[in-house]
């Protein structure tokens, strides 16, 4: 298989000083002089915050962490000086953001403003192409992965050593964490951040700075052994991931990691008082699992708040400081946390996990499993789709699609290696997770650990044989230049005994035909990154070289089609960056169709959606149906799940002829 990638060497910048932005510094949130905004929550609720205001204070006079986690629309509503000021008083011991959090930062730190206009700049392909962010961010980080230094600490001292680029250095919120003496870490997801479109990315030095910030924030939950609390605000995925993936490192070195809080803020109508069944969206919510489902295995305290930020945040500031000045309390720095050595981890063999999924397990052809019961399949504009679907292979135009993690466990392999086989389907993109599942899946013929119990055992996700061979492989694929899919399938070649069940595997059926099979990661959530031999330089190069082999296939996307099934960041988020380097390259890319797969309950998606809707931050409404297809084309969104949905695209296809017949 030739494997076609994109250069970014042309890529055309300008700069940020010609931007028009949608955030200013000028308006930013003043805790001191602001009055706080109404909270409209319930009875039930206000007493669930005013119980976690006393474990916030109570957690810190005892001289435990509090951490907090937040996504980029933090700092993009202006509350950067409410969470310095936590800091300054010692509320906090830890900041942590996503890439997307550190470049608003880092932009009102040099520039004053940030957050440019998307919905135009996508259109002409200059979106995210900005001289200066890219530039100053990347040398940055290279600078700081080069000396063994994390990607927030990096950030920090590029600013330190250029005070004359950043006249707004006491507004931006990682130095002065940093400056306050308290880590600020990031967690990135290679491919969907702007500055991974400059000409001069490097993403070894990425995957190496944002590993070594993994690390940090491991050791700082190592801190909750014996209480303490977690706060996430607007992560819907990473934040509670990578908290997760420490917990559950921690816990299997053997610390008791009791009398744990964690709390999340959102606007998403998810609430605790209910657990939801495996067909609703709402059980697929990352914070609600992972800070109610799992922490509650091990006997910690989960809440979920609703909310803007401009208001949680105000709420939470004061009364946290109402509660000390009655108490005459002033919190003492936190004592540096010992780095957890890797020595302390055991390892599990594989053959001792429950699984969810086994191969005898996978729906077979036609089996009419669900197919029924998804109601859609019948509607107007499904058949719209397809017949787009079937004039874009006509044509013998690409198809490109993407797949979350819940889409092996689903049990749907075969439908899409039918897809693959007739022709369907011209490029395969995987997040880490779904990749992982696949691999395990040829090896073991299982896969998706059934993880009841497993957090408490310190087992969950600590299994010995898929990371070794996971890792040995990337190692292997490293040293010969290729990226994370191929890597994947130079090991399977080296090593064809270990993978019995390569045939039932998506990876094996796309290594059989040749067609890209690209894998693109976020440092630090996925349950592999959780073994002592993960390397997350060599995992940050070969998603990297992955993401330019995806921008050569959506640069040919004209008249074509993109499919994203159930990942509601990495796809849609890789789709955009990777659009707007094919346009800005000078690729004709307007009339494309694309569609979002998933049962999040849309409704009418047409709609004109405000900061205040919670759909507005649904990323595939913006960045499949809406962004790509301004010029042309169409996008749309099917709800169902994966094994109604897919079993139904390959019954309308399974009778048409594609091009390879």
């Amino acid at each position: 298989m030739e494997e076609r990638r994109l250069s970014f060497a042309n890529v055309t910048t300008n700069s940020v000083y010609q931007r028009t932005n949608l955030v200013t510094i000028k308006n930013m949130a003043n805790p001191y002089a602001d009055s706080v905004p109404e909270w409209q929550i319930s009875k039930r609720m206000q007493g669930q915050f005013d119980e976690l205001i006393e474990r916030i204070v109570s957690a810190r006079a005892s001289g435990q962490p509090v951490i907090w986690s937040m996504g980029a629309h933090v700092i993009k509503n202006g509350l950067s000086r409410y969470i310095i000021e936590m800091v300054r008083h010692g509320m906090l011991t830890h900041v942590s953001g996503n890439g997307a959090t550190s470049i608003h930062d880092f932009e009102l730190a040099f520039l004053g403003e940030t957050s440019e206009d998307v919905a135009r700049s996508i259109e002409d392909g200059s979106f995210g192409m900005w001289e200066e962010t890219g530039r100053y961010m990347n040398e940055a980080i290279q600078q700081g992965a080069s000396s063994g230094i994390g990607y927030g600490e990096s950030l920090y001292r590029y600013l330190a050593q250029h005070p004359e680029h950043f006249p707004h250095f006491d507004d931006c919120l990682f130095a002065q964490c940093q400056l306050l003496g308290i880590p600020y870490t990031c967690h990135i997801s290679i491919g969907t951040d702007i500055i991974h479109q400059h000409p001069i990315v490097d993403f070894e030095a990425l995957g190496r700075a944002s590993g070594i910030d993994f690390r940090t924030m491991r050791d700082s939950v190592a801190g909750l052994a014996h209480g303490g609390v977690f706060l996430n605000f607007g992560s819907a995925i990473s934040g509670p991931e990578v908290f997760l993936k420490a917990l559950s490192i921690c816990r299997n070195a053997g610390l008791k990691m009791e009398g744990i809080t964690a709390a999340n803020f959102d606007i998403l109508p998810v609430y605790a008082d209910r657990r939801p069944t495996e067909e609703e969206p709402e059980f697929y919510y990352r914070p609600r699992r992972n800070f109610m489902d799992r922490l509650g295995q091990i006997g910690g305290q989960g809440y979920l708040f609703h909310g803007l930020h401009q208001i949680t945040i105000p709420h939470l500031f004061h009364g946290v400081m109402k509660r000390m000045k009655e108490r005459g309390l002033a919190f003492s720095p936190l004592a540096r946390i010992a780095t957890l050595a890797p020595e302390r981890l055991k390892l599990h063999p594989v053959q001792e996990r429950v699984n969810r999924l086994r191969v005898e397990e996978l729906a077979e052809l036609d089996s009419g499993k669900n197919l029924a019961s998804w109601p859609i399949a019948g509607e107007e504009s499904f058949h719209d789709f397809i017949g787009r679907w079937t004039e874009a292979r006509a044509r013998k135009c690409g198809v490109l699609v993407s797949l979350g993690g819940n889409v092996i466990p689903s049990g749907v392999n075969r439908y899409l290696i039918e897809l693959l086989e007739k022709g369907w389907i011209t490029h395969l993109a995987v997040n880490g997770a779904c990749a992982f599942q696949d691999f395990e899946l040829a090896a073991y013929g299982a896969t998706e650990e059934a993880d009841e119990g497993e957090l408490a055992a310190g087992r969950l996700g600590m299994w010995r044989e898929p990371g070794q061979h996971l890792h040995e492989a990337l190692r292997l694929g490293h040293a010969q230049g290729i990226g994370y899919g191929r890597s994947l399938m130079a090991y399977v070649r080296l090593h064809p005994e270990l993978f019995p069940y390569l045939d039932v595997s998506l990876l094996g059926s796309c290594m059989k035909l040749g067609i890209p099979y690209t894998v693109h990661i976020t440092i630090g959530t996925d349950a592999v990154q959780q073994h002592p031999a993960s390397d997350f330089a060599i995992q940050g190069k070969a998603s990297g070289l992955d993401f330019q082999s995806y921008s050569y296939a959506v640069s040919q996307l004209e008249n074509g089609v993109f499919a994203n099934f159930g990942s509601t960041v990495t796809g849609p988020e890789v789709f955009l960056k990777a659009l707007s380097i094919s346009r800005n390259l000078g690729y004709p890319l307007e009339k494309i169709t694309t569609a979002n797969f998933d049962i999040v309950k849309l409704g009418d998606y047409q709609r004109k959606v405000g900061y205040e809707d919670w759909d507005y931050y649904y990323r595939p409404r913006k960045n499949i149906i809406h962004r790509p297809t301004s010029l042309g084309g169409k996008g749309f969104h099917f709800e169902g799940l994966h094994q109604a949905t897919i079993p139904a695209i390959w019954r309308e296809l399974a009778g048409r002829l594609t091009d390879k017949e």
